[in-house]
């Protein structure tokens, strides 16, 4: 496998879209332990970028929805299934506010994380600190991985 597809594997699993780049991580490492720091990078930025076109795919829906002519309507239907994609047991985007930014920690988290960076995106929480703690949580998980493989 080359380091393009690790890097467009976890971009494409950062986002809406299903996959888990960390077994491919975890082939190239058996493949290649020498370039371990690299892997782990090229997967990091891979994985953030497709965080950050979730992000701002919720930033866009939010604008759209502030456009609509018909927004009453259309944001209370499209409010409620959006909604419905945050739920994280009995956490809703209304409580997403209490909890705040730090959430994008755990971006990394598959399934609810995707839609804690189209909230944060949605709710326009500060692009810099967002994106910042996205890189931190990605970082993270790689780096649990990379960690686990040279102890195993």
């Amino acid at each position: 496998m080359s380091w393009l597809s690790l890097f467009v594997f976890s971009a494409l699993a950062a986002t809406l879209l299903p996959g888990g780049s960390e077994v491919l991580l975890v082939a190239m490492l058996i493949e290649q332990p020498e370039n371990g720091f690299w892997l782990w990078l090229i997967a990091t930025s891979g994985n953030s970028l497709g965080a950050y076109v979730t992000f701002f795919m919720g930033g866009i829906l939010a604008l759209r929805l502030q456009r609509s002519k018909f927004q009453s309507r259309v944001k209370g239907a499209l409010k409620s299934r959006i909604e419905g994609m945050f739920i994280l047991s009995a956490l809703r985007v209304d409580q997403l506010q209490s909890y705040g930014v730090w959430l994008l920690l755990l971006s990394w988290v598959p399934i609810i994380g995707d839609g804690f960076c189209l909230a944060a995106g949605y709710l326009g929480w500060p692009k810099r600190l967002c994106l910042s703690l996205i890189v931190i949580g990605k970082a993270a998980r790689y780096a649990l991985v990379w960690l686990f493989m040279i102890w195993a």
